[in-house]
């Protein structure tokens, strides 16, 4: 992860900042350097921005703005106070290109709200030099107003710099930007086959309990979703299926997502946050529970209803399309396909359940001998085995008419 810092505005001449009970420039450098420790410290790699001197105005942009797209970075931020003309202005808000309610830039507003600053929200940015023209995801944080006494009692009650530092840096780092470790329980280099065995066992034992999603089906999304557990997510963090936040409050892993566009082309949406698990048994449990639970408007629906308790695949991954799992245009019939070709329908064959009569029960026996004694020697074999087994004579009659196979 790479976050370019711009302590906003210079520090004398053409592009200094405003001047209140506090002055601007000198405070967006006091934050800025602040917040770049706490990023530097969490081994973040760190771009600083800010341009000291400038001819003019326009010059100083320009500098600014040639800083961040040397760079290829993940987060382009600019540190302002604000000022209004009656010095009756006070709050936080965030400028962002379009506007865009980034969950980072909101997370942020928040943070400062929690600070005791009005929460003026997440606003139009484009006709900002700065979020205009750098190339990477931008966001200019107006920290509060320099010449409100409200909110300059507020900055130093929390700490000044450090306090806001602190602030801004909780909403834009996760713990788990880095890779999360593999399990080691696991064999995360399995061929095709053991893989389709690996998710196959633990789908089909969810499907007798829970009745949730398909055992092919589930099979054909991990292989597809992480290259038969190859993907970045896969061998990063454990994750079998690309599950984005949604509620989710366990850890989580960054990287870029590639979207199809419903006119069939494709986008990437940088630094999207992914569920991140400590094993893939756990990845695959709980894309069913968020299949089985998965809710927009409070629970009232389930968006994947149709999808539950389906045991027809065909059925069921055409639900999953129809319901907005994925922005794939194929996706179902890439699901079908993999099914079909690998003959993934066989792990949604059970045996009928056979219940024993009344006062009946299923014997499993490891062998019949008419010599006691060689009953024994068995019986010493299964144990060396660690299988503890019993010794009852029965009638033959009673042996053979039980016996199964």
């Amino acid at each position: 992860m790479t976050i370019g810092i711009n302590c906003g505005h210079t520090a004398s001449g053409p592009g200094y900042g405003a001047v209140g009970i506090i002055k601007e420039s000198e405070h967006t450098r006091l934050v800025g350097h602040a917040l770049m420790g706490l990023f530097r410290q969490a081994g973040v790699t760190v771009i600083d921005c800010t341009v000291d001197k400038a001819g003019a105005q326009q010059e100083y942009l320009a500098a600014t703005v040639a800083l961040a797209n040397r760079q290829d970075l993940d987060w382009f931020i600019s540190i302002h106070f604000n000022a209004s003309k009656e010095h009756t202005g006070h709050g936080a808000e965030i400028y962002t290109y379009k506007g865009r309610q980034y969950p980072d830039a909101l997370e942020v507003c928040a943070n400062l709200t929690e600070l005791g600053f009005k929460n003026r929200g997440v606003k139009e940015g484009t006709g900002l030099y700065v979020i205009q023209k750098t190339k990477a995801k931008s966001m200019l944080i107006e920290v509060c107003f320099c010449d409100n006494q409200q909110d300059i009692d507020i900055y130093q009650a929390t700490g000044g710099a450090e306090g806001i530092a602190k602030a801004i840096y909780k909403g834009i780092y996760k713990k788990v930007v880095l890779p999360v470790k593999p399990n080691l329980e696991e064999n995360h280099h399995l061929d095709r086959q053991g893989f389709h065995e690996f998710v196959g066992r633990i789908a089909q034992s969810d499907w007798r309990e829970h009745h949730i999603v398909l055992p092919s089906v589930v099979i054909a999304q991990a292989a597809i979703e992480s290259s038969v557990g190859a993907s970045e997510l896969a061998q990063n963090a454990n994750a079998l299926f690309g599950i984005k936040l949604n509620g989710w409050a366990g850890r989580i892993y960054i990287k870029d997502a590639v979207e199809q566009n419903p006119d069939g082309s494709y986008r990437v949406d940088k630094n999207e946050q992914w569920r991140a698990y400590d094993s893939w048994e756990q990845s695959i449990l709980d894309h069913n529970e968020y299949i089985a639970t998965r809710s927009t408007d409070g629970g009232k629906t389930l968006r994947y209803g149709p999808v539950i308790g389906c045991s027809n695949y065909i059925l069921a991954c055409q639900y999953l399309k129809q319901c907005g799992y994925a922005t794939a245009e194929n996706y179902e019939e890439n699901l079908i396909n993999y099914i079909e070709k690998y003959g993934l329908h066989q792990y949604d064959e059970f045996e009928p359940e056979q219940i024993a009569p009344e006062g009946h029960l299923w014997i499993v026996q490891a062998g019949a001998y008419k010599s006691l004694n060689n009953a024994k020697r068995l019986q010493n074999k299964l144990k060396k085995m660690g299988v503890v087994s019993l010794i009852k004579i029965y009638q033959e009659t009673f042996a053979v008419s039980q016996s199964v196979g």
